[in-house]
């Protein structure tokens, strides 16, 4: 699920964990992931995010010229 896109490109795909105040397990497998110009929210399994979920983590990736 795309979250947000950015004004710059990103020269290679970035991922890392982050946390949130879901009830759902398996926090290890749950993502912030960068390729292109999009931030999306990634898992690896089927997953149902309750509404009103907040999330907090970074993702840091080299950028490109555009």
């Amino acid at each position: 699920m795309a979250l947000a896109s950015m004004d710059v490109q990103s020269a290679s795909e970035g991922f890392n964990e982050f946390v949130d105040n879901s009830y759902e397990g398996h926090m290890e497998n749950r993502f912030l992931y960068v390729a292109g110009n999009t931030v999306s929210f990634r898992t690896s399994y089927d997953a149902t995010i309750p509404a009103n979920t907040w999330h907090v983590g970074s993702v840091s990736f080299p950028v490109a010229t555009v």
